[in-house]
């Protein structure tokens, strides 16, 4: 309930009609008006829509969002012109589409990005009804809601607002003055509850439809100055008046279509209301519509007042078929009513109103709105012409299909019939209250939700996508709003090696949203794989086994639905000690089949990492580390390394290119820049597999070791990707020995998701971890500039050099590591040169 104070002129309304208990009393002795309420039409594009809202707009919140529903005349409102022929009565359709969930700026800005400024988008065949849609976080709050008190304090305020009256306590500088508003919008209103289980993507939901109640035993009855209050208009009237008012009705919705379109308001589309003059000259077949507005309605003058129709768009197309003659009307008559009574002071007068019934309502073409506005919109004839165009309409009636509309003769309850006094003293006017009726009946046509389930209607690529990003989208409602999820997803990632640590990476990055994913390995896959490696199964084995990165692309769509856009490329890394091809000369000549192979490997494998958002570095060998390292520091693209040990891990993220050559510093930071996988080495990488046993070639390892290395690789982008500098983000220095540091978020390396390490070491020997931070080498024989400048400038021919060197020796000429080496080796001999004085 919401207590409310009343103006003055309507509390001396109610002292003047005490007496009047009598022509009340006589009044509510006729015939009660049946109103036919709305039924829901909600299109399954709404409800997937709002849930989409919810899950990453709403998210916690249970407020009030911007609703828009939308009616037609008859037909339109049920969507069938065969709706009446059953003969039974057809509710009609409040429908909800996906644009019913836009706030009108958002409509309005697609309107003009799309260049349609015009009355096409508008839709102005149908009236508009502006409401609010509260989506609740639980099902049991749902339940435990008191309903009708929800609906009172959601709309009451609004609709008494219209009516001129404020609710108690309000700023008396703040109350709504509709002296001059236009009443349509707050008198056509919707409500809804909602509770979405974003999970099984099946609703509870409520709608009402708010209309002001009179109190119980004061409902709106017919007059009982007619013997017949309701009458056919075509039986009343005539077809040829009917023509007229079809054309007076349509001139004053262009008029009105203008004035929405001048003020750049969304408006109603078409007027639910209006006030119609009929023209006594001409047999009565001169109309003028005019607006429903206090003002308008006190420029006429008395004897206009006495005569003027109420009129409003009844979207009811059938009788009621409760036994009676009267037909059931529209539920808007409702709160025109009430309007009339509050607002205009009418209440215990006989008005007369039009229930205004059409086959249809056509849009307003733009051609239509050009031209100046008419003073008068009466005293049009239909020619010929014009007749001919309502034949198929209307039958041989010739009424512009409007013949079936219906006036109405009613009493209009009295403003103290609106009060409902407080239970302790019902005889008291002092301190009343208003209400709301208008929850809509459940299918079993009783007071109570319904529900829909939307699985059967969607495509099993939006319910796996929309599955898939549930989870990260519940963490942006409380636990980490800054996480982006659209730019994970968007993100272009290469995993270099698509064995255990690549089908694991590839797995939690499915998790974190990642959609764009590329594998490259040169390996087919063996028996001894499915049952380490997540993304095989046996079936991958068969005839010699699949290409790893063919078949680990394959099946990360088959676990993430189409919108993975994933890719297997198989490509053979040449690495320093692995010889290849023969003695060619960089100026020219030919060269043999494996040396032309190897080139297009190395461009295809440049290609991909420049392409990349982030490379994930995941061989199996040492030296197959290295192209790739070196490549990404040539293109500045990310790359997250990760290595496994018997019973120990390493992860880690490569530093950002050094700005200035031969210093490798963090601009950003002032700190040195982060080393590589290569920087704590003193020799080149050779061949590793050479002169080894089986057991030393393959990756022995125990099997729950690989799991954490990938997540925690994982992680580590995800992190380094929410960090302000990004790939240049610095590395925390741990002080005092801290093997367990706490992020307070004020250190250079935080980010809305924690501390961003430089290396992450385990073991489970131990089931211990430590975070080192180790800066650039600048002899380092992947990411020093000497190397990374040899590279840019000979790019083949320098990968060439290196991997058909034996020892090693160029690269380290290269990198400077071989003049390093003699440098240490001379201090340490001036250090041994020591006389027996020194002792």
């Amino acid at each position: 309930l919401i207590v409310v104070v009343a103006p003055t002129p309507n509390l001396n309304i109610i002292t003047k009609t005490k007496a009047m208990a009598s022509p009340a009393a006589q009044q509510r002795q006729q015939p009660l008006v049946r109103f036919l309420p709305f039924r829901s039409v909600a299109e399954p594009s709404f409800w997937l829509d709002h849930g989409s809202r919810k899950l990453n707009e709403l998210r916690l919140s249970e407020d009030g969002v911007q609703l828009r529903g939308f009616f037609g005349a008859s037909a339109n409102s049920t969507g069938s012109r065969g709706g009446a022929s059953s003969g039974a009565a057809l509710p009609p359709g409040m429908r909800f589409d996906a644009s019913s969930n836009a706030d009108e700026s958002d409509a309005e800005a697609n309107s003009n990005d799309r260049g349609d400024n015009n009355t096409a988008v508008r839709r102005n065949e149908w009236v508009l009804s502006h409401g609010a849609i509260h989506s609740l976080n639980t099902l049991e709050s749902f339940k435990k809601l008191n309903k009708n008190a929800f609906l009172n304090g959601a709309c009451l305020p609004s609709l008494l607002s219209c009516c001129g009256i404020r609710s108690d306590g309000d700023d008396s500088d703040t109350v709504h003055d509709c002296s001059e508003d236009d009443p349509n919008a707050a008198l056509v209103p919707s409500l809804c509850l909602a509770y979405c289980n974003l999970k099984t993507n099946a609703t509870v939901y409520w709608f009402a439809f708010p209309a002001l109640a009179p109190r119980t035993g004061r409902g709106v009855a017919y007059s009982g100055r007619s013997e017949r209050p309701q009458r056919g208009l075509a039986d009343e009237w005539g077809p040829r008046a009917c023509l007229a008012l079809s054309d007076a009705f349509h001139k004053f919705r262009i008029s009105t279509e203008r004035e929405d379109m001048r003020s750049k308001t969304s408006g109603v589309w078409c007027p639910p209301f209006f006030m119609l003059l009929k023209g006594e000259g001409d047999g009565g077949k001169r109309f003028r519509c005019l607006p429903l507005r206090k003002s308008a309605y006190d420029s006429l003058s008395e004897e206009e007042r006495e005569r003027v129709i109420f009129g409003f768009v009844d979207p009811n197309t059938t009788a009621a078929a409760l036994g009676s003659d009267l037909e059931a009307v529209g539920w808007t008559l409702r709160n025109l009513v009430a309007y009339l009574s509050l607002r205009l002071n009418l209440g215990g007068q006989d008005r007369t109103f039009l229930s205004y019934r059409s086959p249809f309502l056509r849009r307003i073409t733009p051609s239509e709105m050009e031209g100046e506005d008419d003073d008068e919109n009466d005293g049009v004839d239909y020619d010929d012409e014009m007749r001919e165009s309502f034949e198929d309409v209307s039958g041989d009636r010739y009424d512009a299909g409007v013949g079936g509309s219906l006036l109405l003769d009613i009493a209009i309850p009295l403003a103290s019939d609106y009060w409902w006094p407080n239970s302790n003293d019902g005889s008291s006017y002092s301190s009343s209250s208003y209400r709301c009726v208008g929850w809509e009946l459940n299918r079993n046509r009783k007071p109570g939700p319904r529900s829909v389930d939307l699985r059967p209607l969607v495509s099993p690529a939006h319910l796996s996508r929309q599955a898939n990003d549930l989870n990260l989208r519940l963490m942006k409602w409380r636990a980490l709003p800054l996480l982006d999820i659209d730019m994970l997803s968007k993100m272009k990632v290469l995993i270099l090696g698509a064995g255990t640590l690549g089908c694991g990476v590839a797995r939690t990055l499915l998790g974190w949203g990642v959609r764009r994913i590329t594998f490259v390995d040169s390996g087919r896959v063996s028996y001894s794989n499915p049952v380490r490696q997540s993304l095989f199964g046996v079936e991958d084995c068969k005839d010699g086994g699949k290409y790893k990165a063919v078949a680990a692309a394959e099946s990360l769509v088959m676990v993430a639905g189409p919108d993975v856009k994933s890719e297997g490329v198989v490509l053979t890394i040449p690495m320093p000690g692995h010889s290849f091809g023969k003695d060619g000369t960089e100026g020219g000549g030919t060269e043999d089949p494996e040396t032309e192979a190897v080139r297009r490997d190395v461009a295809k494998l440049h290609d991909l990492i420049g392409d990349s958002n982030v490379v994930f570095l995941l061989t199996d060998t040492r030296e197959s580390r290295w192209l790739p390292t070196v490549i990404a520091m040539a293109t500045g693209t990310p790359l997250i390394n990760a290595a496994l040990g018997l019973d120990s891990w390493l992860v880690m993220r490569h530093g950002p290119p050094s700005e200035n050559a031969g210093k490798a510093v963090c601009r950003d930071s002032g700190r040195r820049r982060l080393g590589c996988y290569f920087c704590s080495d003193v020799v080149a990488p050779e061949n590793s597999t050479r002169d080894r046993t089986l057991d030393q070639q393959c990756t022995v390892t125990r099997p729950g070791l690989a799991p954490i290395a990938a997540s925690m690789a994982t992680e580590l982008l995800v992190a380094m990707s929410h960090h302000p500098l990004g790939h240049s983000a610095p590395a925390p220095i741990n002080r005092d020995g801290q093997f367990a540091p706490v992020d307070n978020g004020k250190d250079p390396s935080s980010c809305p998701l924690g501390r961003l390490p430089h290396q992450i070491r385990g073991t489970i020997a131990t089931y211990t971890m430590m975070t080192p931070t180790v800066p650039a080498f600048p002899c380092c024989t992947a990411c020093s500039d000497g190397v990374v400048g040899e590279y840019k400038s000979r790019m083949f021919h320098f990968v060439r050099d290196v991997c058909c060197d034996s020892d090693g020796s160029y690269l380290e000429k290269v990198s400077g590591l071989e003049e390093f080496r003699e440098e240490a080796a001379r201090k340490a001999e001036e250090c041994l040169d020591w006389d027996e004085d020194d002792m």
